[in-house]
């Protein structure tokens, strides 16, 4: 039996099945791996009779689950995004499972039988004191009893003298929710048997209110008589639980655990979305392409009505009996669009993404494998295509460009754009890719025929085109006319919205208060410990932060260097511009919106409801405020410093500032009046903020191909990124100049590198980055023979203590 193991180890492993025990593919088993006694939840891939070559194999302990937990469907998908994207089975299993369904082995420790030797430290005497009155303590428990960090040191000194043994103890991280339910015992449950409790209990007033909440509640007295929720009668009631409790001991109750009512599955309206004539023939655009075509990109201006456009899809699809997945970029937008779902098709709606609690994630994951309570639609973030599907029937992939599609850390580093299209290849489901400035790869895709490509270019009802201006920050600051970061043109624009009681939105795509901090003497910046990059300032906590590792620093008083006292900000960010804002318009209602502003579970809903109710009038905020809001009260959308987006060290820097600067326009003037995107810029006639206020998603694209064809860059190649990482300079850049060495004698390949990084350090550990270009032609036999020569450099002792970090398509 093959079987895949929950760490981030190569390949599968191979098991033996001992007698009476059966476990199918996609079932967890508990299994032994390593030299030491610990124990794992691996999962079955394949059931066969076919020893293992090398060596005679280990035995599985248990079987876990009776049916399986993953599908094979699911399984295939896995394999396929391993493959695809160069990692290991066992990392796709942990970023796929809900943590709670991923079993862990927790070290357990315990004292020995021996005699207490008498050189023993007070330490020591204190654990083996403890562990005669507990039995058994956790390492992590061991750390809080003695005070230590790390108790492991120590552990490991008794354990060598034999005065502490291990035991491992495998934790069910799942156990499916229960809550308590309230019943009439069964011989009060007759109407006189009723009828004598309520005698009884006059003189105990409270349990005799609380019988008859509980029979108004459960309607005990009809034919069929139902359980109460215990916290709905306590608190109908007005009750406390001692009160419950006497009624529970008396004999007239019985309180039960078991899982709770699913909700009813109200079936939403029965009449879909009106649709504009517009809407209607793209609506019947996209049924046409996909008679010969899989994949569709819906290429729609903002506010032209997409939306109505899936919803009506998504109607069809569960019509037939299949279910439909609906992905979005950030879990932000799924208040939004969970809200317009639900007006339709009800409870048929389950969320998913990373911000539910482990509990909420697995009891999803097991509503799926049950036919009868699986949800028709999902929504949610690019995890959610990682749960298990009966029948799929339609993808949609909404604003398809948008970066936040792609996992970075860690591995899998796959895109769910990317994924999603090849999970539908599998279940034999259409795939809808949707979005206003769509990315360069699913543009050129549609162009050379293999997406099916639908244009939707008027905006819904009377919406009308955002009006874009240019403001020369040059000019302004020439002629006087800036008042800090804002120009009184943009200012005045503010001004005459806010008095319209309309809203606005400025965009500035860095947060915290100041980028950097700077001695005026001798230029010195203070950084970070861990990581060759710059500290920035956060105001709100009066604390300076490494945006890399995490760290965070008082800020100086003097200069690092020269010891001089006169420090300066410099640049800027959401902060810096909230507290400007707050000077200008004393009177407006402003907030921030970035991740530091919602970090909280729910902080961005709360934020979004605020604004959306009219209780904020000007919101400063990162790209978060770019990402397909529909907010009808805004009119002005400002953009600080537009040459900032374009002056990244990155091949799309200009294909991500054009979409960033094409969104934000987008969210103004999403009803009636005309919205104004206000643009300040250094060099206001740059080609690409030409193209922004055109309009022209076309003209970018052709303009754009060009260079990449001429670079090769993609669309024309796939990229592979190389990054090395180790404690010693010296050594990281040994290896990363010997595999570049092996890599020029693999043909057809291009190679950039080796080099550091911008940011050439991080949590002490020296980077260098290689960039593959591999040609699409051949492009499976070629990363064959990368992967191949990677694995030979990495197994000499030389190279081996250097981490190799592969990000396939890394952007």
């Amino acid at each position: 039996m093959d079987v895949i193991l929950p760490l981030a180890v190569p390949g599968i492993y191979t098991y033996a099945v001992p007698e009476g025990l059966a476990p199918l593919p996609g079932a967890r088993v508990v299994v032994p791996f390593g030299t030491g006694r610990k124990l794992y939840s691996a999962l079955v891939h394949r059931c066969h009779e076919e020893p293992p070559a090398v060596r005679r194999p280990r035995t599985i302990l248990s079987v876990l689950d009776e049916h399986p937990l993953v599908r094979r469907s699911e399984l295939e998908h896995w394999q396929a995004l391993a493959a695809h994207y160069m990692c290991n089975p066992g990392e796709v299993m942990i970023a796929a499972l809900p943590g709670a369904l991923v079993l862990s082995s927790e070290t357990r420790l315990m004292a020995s039988h021996q005699s207490t030797p008498g050189d023993l430290d007070s330490r020591q005497t204190a654990l083996l004191h403890v562990l005669q009155e507990r039995h058994v303590l956790t390492m992590s428990e061991v750390g809080e009893v003695l005070g230590l960090k790390d108790p492991a040191s120590l552990v490991g000194r008794m354990m060598d003298r034999g005065l502490l043994l291990l035991e491992e103890e495998l934790q069910q991280g799942y156990k499916p929710r229960t809550e308590r339910f309230v019943r009439l015992a069964p011989e009060a449950s007759s109407e006189a048997a009723l009828q004598a409790w309520f005698d009884q209990l006059e003189k105990a007033p409270k349990q005799l209110h609380a019988l008859m909440r509980f029979i108004e509640l459960s309607r005990c007295l009809t034919d069929e008589p139902r359980s109460v929720r215990r916290q709905e009668l306590l608190a109908s009631a007005g009750i406390t639980p001692g009160v419950l409790n006497a009624l529970v001991q008396k004999g007239l109750f019985v309180i039960e655990d078991r899982a709770p009512d699913a909700a009813a599955a109200t079936p939403g309206s029965t009449d879909g979305p009106v649709l504009s004539p517009a809407q209607g023939r793209t609506l019947e655009g996209i049924r046409e392409a996909w008679k010969d075509h899989a994949v569709t990109l819906l290429q729609g201006v903002t506010a032209s009505g997409k939306t109505e456009i899936y919803i009506e899809l998504v109607r069809e699809l569960i019509a037939q009996g299949r279910q439909v997945l609906y992905l979005l970029p950030e879990i932000a937008l799924t208040t939004q669009v969970i809200t317009r779902l639900r007006r339709y098709f009800g409870e048929q709606v389950a969320v998913y993404h990373s911000r539910l609690t482990q509990r909420e994630r697995s009891e999803l994951w097991m509503r799926m494998l049950d036919d009868q309570a699986a949800p028709a639609i999902v929504l949610g973030a690019r995890s959610a295509m990682f749960l298990p599907f009966r029948d799929l029937g339609l993808i949609v992939v909404d604003e398809e460009h948008d970066p936040s599609y792609k996992q970075h850390d860690p591995a899998p580093r796959y895109h769910a754009r990317d994924m999603a299209i090849m999970l539908a290849g599998i279940h034999g489901a259409k795939v809808v890719l949707g979005s206003a400035t769509p990315s360069m790869e699913s543009l050129h895709q549609a162009h050379q025929g293999k997406y099916g490509h639908v244009v939707l270019n008027v905006r819904y009802g009377d919406a009308t085109r955002t009006n874009v201006v240019r403001i020369d920050l040059r000019d302004a600051h020439r002629r006087k006319q800036m008042r800090g970061n804002f120009s009184t043109t943009l200012l005045d624009a503010m001004q005459a919205a806010l008095a319209r009681k309309e809203q606005v939105i400025i965009f500035q795509n860095r947060r915290g208060y100041a980028p950097v901090w700077q001695c005026e003497t001798c230029g010195w910046v203070p950084e970070c410990d861990q990581c060759d990059a710059s500290l920035t300032y956060h105001k709100h906590d009066h604390t300076l932060r490494c945006h890399y590792c995490g760290r965070t620093y008082p800020p100086p008083s003097a200069c690092g260097s020269c010891g001089g006292r006169r420090l300066r900000m410099l640049g800027l960010g959401t902060e810096k511009i909230e507290e400007e804002l707050q000077l200008l318009l004393p009177e407006a209602r402003i907030a921030r919106m970035d991740q530091d502003s919602t970090r909280g579970r729910h902080a961005f809903e709360r934020l979004l409801d605020r604004f959306a109710s009219g209780q904020v009038d000007v919101l400063v905020g990162t790209q978060m405020v770019t990402k397909g809001l529909d907010l009808e009260r805004v009119s002005v959308v400002g953009i600080l410093h537009a040459e900032n987006l374009m002056r990244h060290p990155d091949f799309r820097a200009h294909e991500r500032a054009f979409q960033l600067m094409a969104q934000v326009a987008g969210r103004a003037g999403r009803r009636g009046d005309q919205g104004t995107l206000f643009i300040q810029a250094r060099d206001i006639h740059h080609p690409l903020l030409e193209l922004v206020v055109a309009g022209d998603v076309e003209g970018f694209h052709q303009r754009e191909l060009e260079h990449r064809r001429a670079h090769g860059y993609p669309p024309f190649t796939r990229l592979v990124r190389l990054t090395l990482k180790h404690r010693s300079e010296e050594r990281v850049q040994r290896t990363a100049d010997a595999l570049y060495t092996r890599l020029l004698d693999l043909p057809g390949i291009g190679l950039l590198g080796p080099e550091a990084p911008p940011v050439s350090r991080i949590r002490d550990l020296h980077l260098r980055q290689i960039l593959v270009k591999l040609p699409r032609a051949g492009y499976r036999v070629t990363k064959e023979r990368l992967s191949g020569t990677m694995d030979r450099l990495f197994a000499e002792t030389e190279h081996r203590p250097v981490r190799l970090v592969i990000d396939v398509d890394p952007y």
